[in-house]
Formats: C-alpha cells, sequence, structure tokens
C-alpha cells in the first residue's frame, strides 16, 4: 500500500466536518457510480478480510498534523498549564517524526484567518401555505463550517485500486460534492497536487490519522485516545429507506497506539459491518471504515 497527501480547497462552506469514515463513504458512492456496483462489492469483500484497498484521513491544517492525544508527560508539557497545553494542536510533520511535541502552534498561528463553525438560522416551507409555521416548518439552525485549504492523506493498495482509476474516482468526487446540503451549494471544493508520500513505518508506537475501531487481537501495550461516537446516516438513494445507522464508539483521531514490539505497520483498526438499522438488503452489506492511517512517533518516553 502506498501513502498518497492531497490538498483540498474549499469553494464553498460545509455542513459536514472532514472526518476520514464520513470521505470514505463518499469515494465508495463514486467507485459505485464510475465503476459499478459489482467493482465496489468486490472491494469491500477484501475490505471486510483486513486487506483494505483505501483508507481515509481526516482534514488537517495545510502542512500540519494534530497532536497527539496523549498524557502531558509523553509531550514533555507542563501539566500546570492544562489550559494553554489544550490550544497547541498543531505539529509540522518533521517535527512529530522528532518527537519535538513542545513546538505545537495553536490554530491562530496556524491559520491567520481560522476555521469557523457557526449556527445558520434557517425555514422549512408548508408548500401548502407557502409560508412557515409552526411544527416541522418552524426556524431551526444547522452548524456550517467556513474551511481553510486542508490536507487529505489516501493509503491506497494499487493491486486492488490502481492509481488512475482512484484519479478517477477522486475527479467525481470534487464534482459531486462532500456531506449535508450539496445540492444547496454546501460542500464544494477542489482537489489539488495528490502526490506520493514517504514515510519510515518501521516502529513501535503510532498516532492515527482518522477515527478508528480498536482491535483487541492486535499485540498492544499502550493506548491513549479520546472517544468518539459516530450517529452515521446513508447516503445517495438509502436516504429514502430508513438513513440513520447504528452509533458506532471510535477512538477518535490523534490516538497513541504504542506496540509490544516495533514492526512496519501502516493501518490501524476494523471493518465495521452490521450498521443498518433498517432490513434493505442492500443496507446490510454496507461497510464502515474503522481502520486508520498510522503515522509513525518516536518510542513513547515519560519525562516526568
Amino acid at each position: 500500500m502506498k501513502l498518497y497527501r492531497c490538498t483540498l480547497s474549499p469553494k464553498s462552506s460545509f455542513a459536514t466536518p472532514l472526518k476520514g469514515d464520513t470521505i470514505f463513504g463518499h469515494l465508495c458512492w463514486m467507485i459505485s457510480y464510475k465503476f459499478g456496483n459489482e467493482k465496489l462489492k468486490l472491494l469491500l469483500d477484501s475490505y471486510k478480510k483486513d486487506k483494505p484497498f483505501l483508507i481515509v484521513s481526516d482534514g488537517f491544517a495545510k502542512g500540519y498534523l494534530p497532536k497527539p492525544n496523549m498524557p502531558s508527560c509523553y509531550l514533555d508539557e507542563d501539566s500546570s498549564c492544562k489550559k494553554e497545553n489544550r490550544k497547541k494542536i498543531w505539529l509540522t510533520i518533521q517535527d512529530l517524526q522528532n518527537g519535538n511535541y513542545k513546538n505545537a502552534k495553536k490554530e491562530s498561528v496556524v491559520n491567520k484567518n481560522r476555521d469557523k463553525e457557526e449556527s445558520v438560522v434557517k425555514n422549512s416551507i408548508n408548500y401548502k401555505t407557502f409560508t412557515t409555521t409552526k411544527g416541522d416548518f418552524a426556524p431551526y439552525t444547522s452548524k456550517e463550517y467556513f474551511l481553510n485549504d486542508k490536507d487529505i492523506y489516501f493509503l491506497l493498495d494499487q493491486e486492488q485500486l490502481s492509481l488512475d482509476e482512484f484519479n478517477k474516482v477522486l475527479e467525481l468526487f470534487a464534482m459531486h460534492g462532500y456531506g449535508k446540503d450539496i445540492s444547496t451549494g454546501k460542500g464544494r471544493f477542489k482537489l489539488n497536487n495528490l502526490e506520493e508520500i514517504y514515510l519510515n513505518f518501521n516502529s513501535k508506537a503510532f498516532m492515527t490519522l482518522s477515527p478508528s475501531a480498536i482491535n483487541t487481537s492486535d499485540d498492544i501495550e499502550n493506548l491513549f485516545y479520546e472517544p468518539f461516537v459516530r450517529f452515521g446516516k446513508f447516503g445517495g438513494k438509502w436516504v429514502y429507506y430508513n438513513a440513520f445507522k447504528k452509533p458506532i464508539l471510535f477512538a477518535n483521531s490523534a490516538a497513541v497506539v504504542d506496540f509490544k514490539e516495533a514492526k512496519e505497520r501502516k493501518f490501524f483498526g476494523q471493518a465495521i459491518t452490521n450498521i443498518a438499522l433498517s432490513d434493505n438488503p442492500e443496507q446490510s452489506q454496507s461497510v464502515q471504515q474503522g481502520y486508520s492511517i498510522l503515522f509513525p512517533l518516536k518510542d513513547l518516553e515519560c519525562k516526568q
């Protein structure tokens, strides 16, 4: 598997955060639209057998990765300055590889025009009266995200999905849009500069780049993470059935996995199946990304 990175340049506000499992779901729909359901089914069959054809990261500040989510003593931070430490969330790839966690930067330093999250008041129209009324047609609020350029990482198995095929999938994805309310102009973007990234994946400690489903069969010595509950929904034609998925408990992005021994590892986690609430046979075959790309770290050392 090879690691790639591209830059997502927003052209509108977004109604859905850029999380790896959600992006993966969109790309599965694009594969189905571009190459047919049989191609997607073949890829997902391998995905369920611990042979993922593709793993997608969250969207990160351009040129940076998140600070690992582990106790302050491993980050060499002053534990008496917890409030200040929590604001320092971004590290360059070089600092992360070298374990220079003290060089973490605040969002205001990395992005002068900081990402913003706003609540927007909307109305539903009752087309019998052509007015807003009570109940379902009352005003409501919806979150919108105004983002700067983001780096997204892809771990691709070219034996299952070629780079040429993947590029065509990304082109279709950029035309289609991302997340909720794309029909009203939200989630519009451009993808730039898909490039291969070379890392030494032989390590004992790693950081995850998206939400992951912990695989207890892995030989783990330490695991540090914040829980993240995904209340997912189906997209595409399946929104006309019961669109809701079962809630899934993840280890959120930037979790730190410390294995008992060093060896080459590129991903962590497992595929998640049986996520549909309805009895629709097609939905019952769906898969949620529970894998995460691993970023190698230096061996963990508690300095306090």
